[in-house]
């Protein structure tokens, strides 16, 4: 703690660099680092990420009804996910794409309801960087062009999954 007020810097750091009132000034020989942003930090959302069907919550009927599907191998071309914000879409598709690409390193491949995290494609699928899963996010891809460029990647086969 200075002395007096006359020690002190108009700002009331007690820092001379910030004697001016100014913020200090970044330079190439020193100065005051720029903050870093926390690498470690995570949405909470998507810390807590359900990973599999058993750990989805509130949606019974949907879970149900996948599982059955998975189980039966009677599989749809295509599903459609709807609802409000935060009940669970990307959730659920990211959870039904690691069912449908489940692999191990033995090579037992083959949908399965319950995925275990040890399969080939799942940390992939789980962190949304999968070549061959796609999210589409159809509240902002509504143009013709958006469709076009849906149904010209539709024609390709898989790179590594399904």
């Amino acid at each position: 703690m200075p002395e007096s007020m006359d020690d002190r810097s108009p700002t009331g750091s007690g820092n001379p660099d910030t004697a001016t009132g100014d913020a200090p000034m970044l330079g190439l020989t020193g100065g005051t680092a720029a903050p870093q942003a926390d690498k470690g930090y995570q949405v909470l959302a998507r810390k807590y990420r359900p990973d599999c069907f058993a750990d989805l919550i509130g949606q019974e009927a949907l879970v149900r009804t996948l599982t059955n599907a998975i189980a039966t191998s009677r599989l749809a071309h295509a599903y459609i996910l709807t609802g409000v914000r935060g009940v669970g879409k990307t959730t659920t598709a990211r959870i039904l794409a690691r069912c449908l690409n489940y692999e191990t390193e033995s090579g037992d491949a083959g949908p399965t309801a319950n995925p275990g995290k040890e399969g080939i494609h799942c940390a992939a699928i789980a962190q949304s960087r999968h070549v061959d899963v796609i999210e589409m996010d159809a509240a902002s891809r509504t143009g013709i062009d958006d469709i076009r460029e849906i149904i010209e990647g539709a024609r390709y086969k898989p790179a590594s999954a399904r």
